[in-house]
């Protein structure tokens, strides 16, 4: 006999399990270890709200595989990547009238609330891991691609879809140097 009571129950507890899984985790707990590299459910946790965390944790594997990569070739992290957008590391005033302020500031109390630190404190450290991924992932996509004319959309759609194949190239050559441990 169909009860629509007991399956309605039943959907809702698979969303809520589904949407707080990362609430079933410490900060200390290993997310996944990439050619002997940790990434812990903290690393995620920083980085994102733990309703979206999880949806992140390929991305931040693909980012220590690319480090892994020049790490090996020998290629050094283009600094002057790192020391571009310095803007990014103050947080904006709270009665910012730009909409991506808004939201930047939102993030960083949010997070910062939920890791018991400041506000600015937050902002200065997730700039720099920010900066840190993309200028990884950029020296990599330079090595790989070289300049791009960014004035010539053909270059543009053509190195886009270079780029793709790339990641998910570095992501299929080292499939047995990755364990992920929550899903």
């Amino acid at each position: 006999m169909f009860n629509a009571s007991r399956l309605a129950l039943f959907v809702t507890m698979v969303l809520l399990t589904a949407c707080g899984k990362l609430a079933n985790y410490d900060d200390n707990d290993v997310a996944a270890i990439v050619k002997g590299e940790t990434i812990t459910v903290g690393d995620l946790r920083f980085l994102y709200p733990d309703k979206t965390a999880l949806d992140y944790l390929d991305w931040l594997i693909t980012v220590e595989l690319i480090k892994h990569e020049i790490e090996e070739k020998g290629i050094e992290v283009r600094e002057d990547l790192m020391s571009r957008d310095e803007w990014f590391k103050e947080i904006p005033p709270k009665n910012t009238k730009d909409e991506g302020g808004k939201q930047i500031r939102k993030h960083a109390e949010s997070q910062a609330k939920k890791l018991n630190m400041t506000p600015e404190v937050y902002q200065k450290e997730y700039a720099e891991r920010i900066k840190r991924h993309n200028a990884i992932l950029l020296t990599y996509l330079e090595e790989k691609l070289g300049q791009v004319d960014i004035k010539n959309e053909a270059d543009v759609l053509q190195s886009i879809e270079k780029v793709d194949e790339l990641l998910e190239e570095i992501k299929q050559e080292n499939e047995t140097e990755i364990e992920v441990f929550i899903k």
